[in-house]
Order: C-alpha cells, then structure tokens, then sequence
C-alpha cells in the first residue's frame, strides 16, 4: 500500500487505538502463541513524532510529550496488525462488549467514565462477549448505572473489575430538533466547547482556546427549537465555520466535531451519525463572534501523542525506545521507558510480536516524565513500524 500523507492517514485512525488510556491489571507473562494470532495487515503513515495537525514536510522540530526533538525529514510507515486476540489476552472491555437493556442494545465505546459521574443503579443484567478461536459466546451478570444527566435510553455505565465503562444504544432515531439533544445528552453539562478550529472551506485559518463557554450554551439553549435537517447531500466544503473539539468522558466520544458554520447551521458527529440542525445566521453570528473575540490562539493538538524508535530493551515490567536513528544528529538520541503494566502494550511482547532491533511507534495519551527517565505516561498502543525518507 503505498503510503499516505498524515492529513490523509489521519482520518482513517481506528478509535478502537485511541479512546483512552486505562490502567490494567498486568497479567502473568505466557509464552508466545504467534500461529494462533490471525492478522490482517495494515499500513498507515505518521510523522516520527506525530505532532499530528503541523505540515510534516515542512519542519524537523517536534514535540513528544513536551520535549522538543530535531528529527531527520523521514516518516514512519506503521504496520498495524489488526488483531482478534484471543480471550485471554482481551482487557475487560474488549471481552465484553454488549448489553440488552429494555429490549435494547447497548455496545461498549471502550473507554472508562470516572466514578463521579456515574449516577443511580439501573439494575443488575448479564453483558455479553464472543470469543472468536473457541466460538463460545460469555456473559457475566454485571451491575449498570445511570450517568448523571443522561438519559439510560442512549447512553449507560457498565460496571466491570471494579471500573465503570460507557455502552450506548447507536439506533439511528434523529431527534425532532436540537432541544432533544440537549436534554437527552445534558450536553451542556457533559460537553466542553473549549477549544476550536477556524475554517474557510478545507482551508484551516488557526487554532484557538476558549476558557469560557458558557455563552455559547446560553445561544444554543435559545435555539432549542431549531429543526434536525436530513440531507446526505450537505457538505461544508463551501462553508466558513468553527469546527470545536469534541470530548466527552460521560459521552465516551475522543476529539469528535462540533460544527457552527457561518450561514446557520450545526454539524457534528458526537452521535455516530451525521446530525445537522438550522439554528440561524443570527445564531451562528453570535457563537463565532464571541468564539472569535475571546479565543487565545493557540497550538493545534494532536491526535494522540506518539513515539517512534528502536526497541532496545525488553524486561519483565517495561521495554526500552531508543530514537537515535531519527535524530538528526545521532548523538542527540534519547531513550524512552514504556511500562508493560497495561494489557494492550505487554500482549504484542508476551506474543513475540515485537522484538528487540525492531522499530516501533507507540501511541500515549500522557506526557514524558523525564524526572523518573523519560517514562511514557499513558501508553496504550504498540506496534511494528519502518522508516522511510520519502513518499511515492
């Protein structure tokens, strides 16, 4: 396959990879089992420190995790191996992944919701799971929980070892008008609109921060009324808008889009379909006018973080990335611990994946701890890659 611009490799990223960083039970090393793993693989492209959203081409200078490094003009071409692993080696939530409720189905978005917003017990009802190698389905009687301002009908808490997980209902039902999703969603409590993305057209003119947004949820409360408009044929590539970020522990969605653009409408994708309401140009004017006045400029976010490099070293509780040979000048290489304390980093090991000599990218949600040597806070994803100085 050949190989893809990043800005074109990025919106093919597989949220499974990314959602977020959760702290698992390391289990007992096994031996490795490779002939049982069935793969398919894959390619995609990144930069060699993924500082995602900057032109690659164009710089040497990145950031991993907060330290800046003077990387060669190369990229890394990832081979993702997309992998159903076999029970054993799946972390809770990978294991169980469906839940009936109300003669309803509700699946796991894969990513935990902290205990403060969890809300009342709905009850207790058996969670589902399917295991490929042994085509056995399972099930464990698990306990699920309201979130607080949101309605059970789309979206629950699943309480699994301890943790509590979000599973929604994804029927596709487009609600009447904006005023059901707020309510339903209690989007105003569960999400931020603090950070956004000026566009005219595809062309991006600047990134920018908010450290208030409650008056654009006073606009949007004004609009509740506002139509859902279906229409498969309605783009925005024609269209001046601010496109905000859109993350949501209680909804479980990760950097999603919440579009206002200038001629009165609303687009986003913070429900796994296309929803579009008319709220108004005045409307529209409102929110990117005070968006616009108070926003700080700022620095476009990645993706998720990510490394890449040699691995030099496997131990029992962490591994070892050196990225000399990225480093345009040899001698300033460093080296990165990744601990093996989450399931999904220690499994490519444990399976003999991943070997000392090969390169590597890893995918993080954290910052480097240089304190404690250069510790990788937040690893979640491990992978072969290759390097590679141009692209055909």
């Amino acid at each position: 396959m050949t190989p893809k611009k990043f800005s074109e490799a990025l919106s093919e990223l597989d949220n499974k990879y990314v959602d977020e960083a959760i702290n698992y039970k390391k289990k007992g090393r096994k031996p490795a089992w490779g002939k049982w793993v069935v793969a398919v693989a894959c390619f995609s492209a990144i930069f060699l420190a993924g500082n995602f959203a900057l032109h690659m081409d164009d710089i040497s200078l990145v950031s991993i995790g907060g330290i800046e490094r003077d990387y060669k003009d190369v990229y890394v071409v990832e081979s993702e191996s997309a992998i159903e692993w076999p029970w054993e080696y799946k972390t809770v939530v990978e294991q169980y992944t469906a839940i009936n409720l109300n003669d309803k189905e509700y699946y796991s978005r894969g990513c935990s919701v902290d205990a403060s917003l969890v809300g009342e017990l709905i009850g207790t009802f058996d969670v589902t799971g399917y295991d490929a190698y042994s085509d056995q389905s399972h099930k464990i009687a698990s306990e699920i929980y309201r979130i607080d301002g949101i309605s059970e009908a789309y979206i629950v808490a699943v309480k699994l070892d301890g943790e509590f997980y979000v599973f929604s209902h994804n029927e596709y039902v487009p609600p009447e008008n904006l005023g059901e999703i707020l309510d339903n969603y209690a989007l105003e409590q569960t999400l931020p609109l603090n950070q956004f993305t000026k566009y005219n057209g595809y062309e991006q003119n600047g990134h920018f921060k908010l450290s208030n947004d409650s008056h654009i949820w006073d606009v949007l409360n004004a609009c509740r009324d506002a139509e859902f408009i279906e229409d498969d044929n309605w783009g925005e590539s024609n269209r001046n808008y601010l496109s905000f970020t859109a993350t949501s522990d209680a909804l479980g969605i990760y950097k999603r889009v919440f579009n206002v653009t200038e001629d009165g409408y609303i687009w986003t994708n913070i429900f796994d379909y296309a929803y579009i309401f008319r709220i108004g140009q005045e409307a529209a004017d409102q929110i990117i006018s005070y968006a616009v006045e108070n926003g700080t400029e700022s620095e476009t976010e990645p993706y998720n973080a990510s490394l890449a490099g040699t691995l030099t070293e496997i131990t029992d509780g962490y591994v070892l990335i050196d990225d000399t040979v990225l480093c345009s000048d040899e001698n300033d290489g460093m080296t990165f611990k990744v601990y093996l304390n989450d399931l999904r980093i220690s499994r490519w090991i444990d399976v003999g994946e991943i070997s000392v000599g090969d390169i590597v990218v890893v995918y993080f949600t954290g910052n480097i701890d240089t304190d404690a040597g250069n510790v990788v806070e937040g690893a979640f994803s491990l992978s072969k890659g290759t390097i590679s100085d141009i692209f055909h």
